[in-house]
């Protein structure tokens, strides 16, 4: 690099395209995710031909007859100097990724690859982690990059177009999402198909690389047929953390057995119960006031007051399509409301980021559930602890992130515990059944540690031996003192539960009291709960 020396030029390189990264990924991230692929390598390709036309940096040919390089010392003159530096950058950018995959931070970002909704909705700031992604992986682009170009012995535009990015691409695709070691062995095998075309069969240079583009070709497409997760599936990270902790219940509790399906699951009692309060002495934890949303001509809510009150269990029930998870939504900052107000603990939420409203102390379970099907019951439950070290980049490489992160594990399993389901830790969530899975996003929510939850439908669709094991669990978390609001179609499941109800239609409550003031009103019988 015009006589600096070849380690600083690497530096710069690193420094250079972790800044292009952080650009990027701004630019990217906002657009629909099917398009992020497409626009990255527009970009690079933008890049390239931007670049060529700097004559400082050679031009549309770059820099040619880079020789005499020199790294701590080594003379990099022959391709057998090259295999030491090479090997060490493998090891280094391996032990990286791992060490990235295998941590916190880690566990966020495969939270965002399964579902980046489900993964703001427990706190984490998923634009900041894909800026953060973006920034790394740009940063050790250029390192491999200008390690790359000192052994062609240039750094010419045209090494660095299409066909290597789809050879990164046929990888990663072969190799198997999220499996390192399955991206290094189709590494060396792809890599190695021009040389065996070219030595082996006597193709010449230039139709061997084109036919190497071409067999990348085919076998993504096969490999997207016949085996999408890749040749070497996704292996996963098992934790084995000690069922004593600083959860939620460390004290000793004795069991009971709850539910009567085909397997009966055993919850702990709840700790020392909070005292208990009736709905109208109750301190206003949550008030909305005037929150409307339009989305063109449709209405989907329309100047909702709502209050929720501590330690009590506030339902929402009203017909399919009354805007009941709309209104969830508004609360919560996913739809930013066209006016009003949402009050939590005296502090305004509207115009909040999702994630910092998990923070502040609200939080909501999903009607699909959206648990992280890939990941098992324990990640899901412990992506949702707050506060974690080893979710920053800049704390992984300090000590004691692993030994905070089994007592991350250890609290996550007591949730779990506390619903019945520790024995199941370690299985992924997409091997449950419904019931389990709807009990599983109820210890996610919890692990939060917010105040309030907004639980959306928590026994719809579940089998009735779980329905009972779901009452008792949510009144176990009313017993301690959070506030809870449910969307439930079951009236059973309302008349057991709740301590006040409002009703929603078109958009809007109509009416708010106990569940027999509702049931007991005409028209609400005839307009919803005669139905039921």
């Amino acid at each position: 690099m015009h006589g600096w020396p070849y380690l600083a030029s690497l530096g710069v390189a690193v420094l250079v395209a972790t800044a292009f990264g952080v650009v990027i990924g701004l630019i990217a991230l906002g657009l629909p995710e099917e398009f992020l692929i497409l626009m990255t390598l527009a970009f690079s390709l933008a890049i390239i031909g931007i670049f060529a036309t700097f004559d400082a940096l050679g031009g549309v040919m770059g820099l040619t007859g880079v020789t005499g390089l020199r790294l701590f010392g080594l003379a990099l003159d022959t391709p057998r100097d090259w295999l030491v530096p090479s090997a060490a950058v493998l090891v280094l950018v391996y032990a990286l990724c791992r060490r990235l995959g295998e941590s916190p931070y880690g566990r966020v970002l495969k939270g965002v690859r399964e579902d980046a909704v489900a993964t703001r909705a427990l706190g984490k700031n998923t634009f900041g982690y894909k800026i953060g992604v973006f920034a790394l992986t740009s940063g050790t682009a250029g390192l491999v990059g200008g390690l790359y170009s000192g052994w062609l012995g240039q750094a010419t535009p045209s090494a660095f177009g299409f066909p290597l990015a789809m050879a990164v691409f046929a990888m990663v695709i072969v190799g198997g999402s999220a499996n390192l070691l399955g991206s290094v062995v189709a590494g060396v095998g792809l890599t190695m198909i021009e040389p065996a075309l070219r030595e082996g069969l006597g193709v010449q240079s230039s139709q061997a690389a084109l036919l190497q583009l071409v067999l990348y070709g085919a076998l993504l497409v096969v490999v997207m047929i016949a085996r999408p997760q890749g040749l070497f599936a996704e292996r996963f990270h098992r934790l084995a953390p000690s069922p004593a902790g600083d959860g939620p219940h460390t004290a000793a509790r004795e069991p009971r057995a709850v539910g009567d399906g085909p397997r009966a699951v055993v919850a702990p009692r709840p700790g020392p119960p909070a005292p208990p309060v009736s709905y109208e002495d109750a301190e206003v934890v949550l008030r909305a006031r005037g929150l409307s949303k339009r989305f063109g001509g449709i209405t989907a809510a329309r100047n909702i007051d709502l209050e929720l009150r501590r330690g009590t269990i506030t339902a929402l029930v009203g017909p399919n399509g009354a805007g009941k998870t709309t209104a969830f939504n508004l609360l919560t900052g996913t739809v930013v409301p066209d006016t009003g107000s949402v009050l939590l603990n005296g502090v305004e939420l509207v115009g909040t980021r999702p994630d910092l409203v998990v923070r502040a102390g609200l939080v909501r379970t999903f009607q699909d559930v959206r648990l992280l099907g890939r990941l098992t019951c324990l990640e899901n439950v412990m992506l949702a602890v707050p506060d974690q070290d080893g979710e920053r980049i800049g704390r992984l490489l300090r000590p004691g992130v692993a030994r905070a992160d089994r007592e991350v594990a250890a609290r996550a399993l007591e949730w779990l515990d506390f619903v019945g389901l520790a024995d199941r830790a370690e299985t992924p969530a997409d091997a449950l059944s419904y019931g389990q899975s709807k009990l599983v996003s109820l210890a996610r929510a919890l692990a939060t540690r917010a105040d309030v939850l907004l639980l959306d439908e928590p026994a719809s669709g579940v089998d009735a031996a779980w329905v009972d094991t779901m009452l008792q669990m949510v009144a176990a978390v009313r017993a301690e003192g959070r506030t809870i609001c449910l969307v439930e179609h079951n009236l059973d499941v309302v008349r057991e539960l709740a301590d006040h109800a409002c009703f929603m239609e078109l958009g809007e409550i109509t009416a708010s009291g106990t569940v027999a003031e509702l049931t007991g009103s005409a028209r609400l019988a005839d307009a919803y709960f005669g139905a039921q």
